[in-house]
């Protein structure tokens, strides 16, 4: 009963493969049985059927019958996939000629030859255990295309690229299966070593299974130290070792180090390449050969090695990646991912490409044009603005070559004043009551001498200073001081403050003395009477802070960026009160940014105005510190704030 229920499932089994599962490539006179060791799920197969069919072309009928290698493990398997194409053989047509593809197929082949295929031309290709085709040569099997890597070459191609280099040994990495079933492929690449000494030689087998320890090994190596060869575990069969797919993953994932390969499925990923097992080019070699036969080129049999059957294939992406030129690697190699040219890519695009560029050309004559001419304008401009330098240079220069000149008549007639005033020996009160208009006049005139001189010496880029040591808070404070009766016949009152008694620091002295009289004429001129002036020192984050507050007429916003500018003087609210030369402000901010500090200004109309300097507390080497005691008096004439 038994077997006879299996009778009936093998023959519904038979009906269905004749009538569903073959594939039809093309349909003529002679035909060809492709017996594949896979199913049509497997990595290789459609590409094996591609290189068949595009060798094969129109010639021949080609039918195709797979095993599914996964699950055909029993003989009862065996046997049934035996009655199949035996009823087939019988029952449809007889074959011209069998292709079997990898070792399962051939192994099936050659073990009923004599019962199927009598004396049917019989070619393999994709087989790679020893065992099987030493067996197909001794039965005369027509020939094959024998699936081996290709050690020698891809190593010969590694030394090229990687020659010696006299800092450090690079490790040679070889990954395959386990040392006892690649014992010929291990011993193939050792045998290197002696040849290519820049490397050391070493040998890391894959796992059936991946584990933790294969992943350390693989996460060790790195791209300064480490070129993996990676021999994929073919031998192992269908269902025996770790599946290509997820090798390739395994491999690709955890390696820093450059990789090359002998299957051209690798490339795809971050395989660098080599010469590589490609079943489309061993699909092709099979077909060539069936050709040769059937049209009787060759009547003995012909067995395709490695050298001929592999090809030499990169993946562009990663030669660039690792500094690989196409230069240096073999001349008749396929690239993958290789940029195609531009006039291949866009050649439909030329045309309207060309009139479009030649249009653009003559936009660019015609700007070219517009921008010689407005050169010409520009070279104008700036002969212009050279002459107007120059003029402003040349009125400097007056300025400063004049103001040296009236200092000699001011020193004259401040000596004459003096002169009379022993004469006059306080004998006549109206007489020293003039004598002081005259001295007062007189120190004014000098001042103001000397700010014109200041200014062109800034502007000339000759302003300097002379650093000194000192106690910088006795100088504000006594210089604050010293203008406090004069702030009093003006009917106001100076506050002044600081939240340190003493600080050392580097400054130019009498140019601080200028910044805190400058700051405090302008807060004793705009201040309404009865009113505070308040002058505080704050010492914090390595900083001198001084600040002048009044409660008098402010600046207006818009009138605030102008302050600082010289001889400016904002509007007529100032001028109608105050007279002046509006250059006091511009020396304060050139004596500030020469001490490498900031001046700010905050102003409110009918509120008053705060100005605040800010300078790096700085000490320099000296032998003798300076107190603000031992300064050259201040004698103070006030005649910014008087002019």
């Amino acid at each position: 009963m038994k077997n006879k229920f299996f009778k009936i499932i093998t023959f519904i089994f038979l009906v269905v493969n004749i009538f569903f599962y073959p594939i039809k490539i093309n349909a003529q006179d002679k035909s060809i049985l492709f017996i594949s060791s896979y199913s049509p799920g497997f990595t290789s197969f459609n590409d094996q059927i591609k290189g068949l069919s595009d060798e094969l072309n129109s010639k021949y009928d080609l039918q195709i019958e797979y095993m599914d290698g996964k699950k055909f493990k029993s003989e009862q398997s065996e046997e049934t996939f035996y009655n199949l194409l035996k009823f087939k053989i019988k029952n449809y047509k007889k074959f011209d000629a069998i292709i079997l593809g990898d070792d399962m197929a051939l192994n099936f082949g050659l073990k009923y030859k004599d019962s199927l295929f009598d004396d049917v031309p019989i070619v393999f290709f994709g087989v790679s255990e020893e065992s099987n085709i030493k067996k197909a040569k001794e039965l005369n099997i027509s020939g094959g295309v024998i699936e081996s890597p290709s050690i020698s070459e891809n190593l010969d191609l590694i030394n090229t690229l990687y020659p010696k280099n006299s800092k450090e040994k690079r490790n040679l990495v070889l990954i395959t299966g386990d040392a006892k079933r690649y014992k010929k492929e291990i011993n193939e690449f050792y045998s290197f070593k002696d040849s290519y000494k820049q490397f050391n030689f070493k040998y890391l087998p894959m796992p059936s299974e991946v584990n933790n320890d294969f992943l350390n090994d693989l996460l060790k190596l790195n791209s300064d130290k480490d070129i993996v060869f990676f021999l994929y575990p073919y031998r192992d069969g269908a269902g025996k070792s770790i599946s290509v797919e997820k090798s390739i993953d395994v491999i690709n994932e955890n390696i820093k180090a450059p990789i090359f390969t002998n299957l051209s499925y690798d490339i795809y990923k971050n395989m660098i390449g080599g010469k590589v097992i490609n079943h489309y080019e061993q699909g092709k070699e099979a077909a060539k050969l069936i050709n040769d036969i059937l049209s009787n080129k060759i009547s003995l049999p012909k067995f395709i090695n490695n050298n001929e059957a592999n090809i030499w294939m990169f993946n562009y992406d990663n030669l660039k990646k690792n500094n690989i030129s196409l230069n240096s690697i073999p001349k008749e190699s396929i690239i993958i991912n290789k940029p195609t040219p531009f006039l291949i890519k866009y050649k439909g695009l030329i045309l309207p490409v060309s009139f479009t560029i030649l249009g653009f050309i003559l936009i660019i004559i015609a700007l070219l044009i517009k921008s010689i001419r407005h050169k010409k304008y520009q070279d104008e401009l700036m002969r212009a603005k050279q002459l107007a330098e120059d003029a402003n240079n040349t009125k400097s220069n007056f300025i400063s070559n004049i103001s040296h000149e009236l200092r000699t008549p001011v020193a004259v007639i401040s000596s004459s004043n003096q002169l009379l005033r022993k004469i006059n020996n306080n004998t006549n009160n109206n007489i020293d009551n003039t004598l002081d208009i005259i001295d007062q006049n007189a120190n004014r005139l000098i001042r103001l001498i000397n700010n014109i001189i200041d200014i062109a010496k800034i502007d000339s880029g000759f302003g300097d200073l002379n650093l000194k040591n000192i106690d910088v808070i006795t100088l504000i404070e006594d210089t604050v001081l010293s203008v406090i009766p004069y702030a009093i016949s003006k009917e106001l009152e100076i506050v002044f403050d600081t939240n340190t008694e003493e600080l050392i620091m580097a400054v130019d002295s009498e140019k601080i003395e200028r910044i805190v009289l400058n700051l405090l004429s302008n807060a004793i001129k705009f201040s309404k009477s009865n009113s505070k002036i308040l002058a505080n020192i704050v010492v914090k984050d390595k900083l001198l802070i001084f600040i002048v507050k009044d409660f008098g007429i402010g600046i207006d916003d818009k009138n605030l960026s102008k302050i600082f500018d010289k001889f400016t003087q904002i509007d007529d609210s100032f001028t109608k009160y105050n007279e002046g030369s509006g250059i006091g402000l511009s020396i304060v901010k050139s004596f500030v940014d020469l001490h490498e500090g900031t001046i700010s200004v905050d102003s409110k109309i009918n509120k008053g105005s705060t100005f605040k300097v800010s300078i790096p507390i700085k000490i320099i080497e000296e032998f003798n510190t300076v107190s603000g005691d031992n300064l050259s008096n201040v004698n103070i004439e006030l005649s910014d704030i008087i002019r």
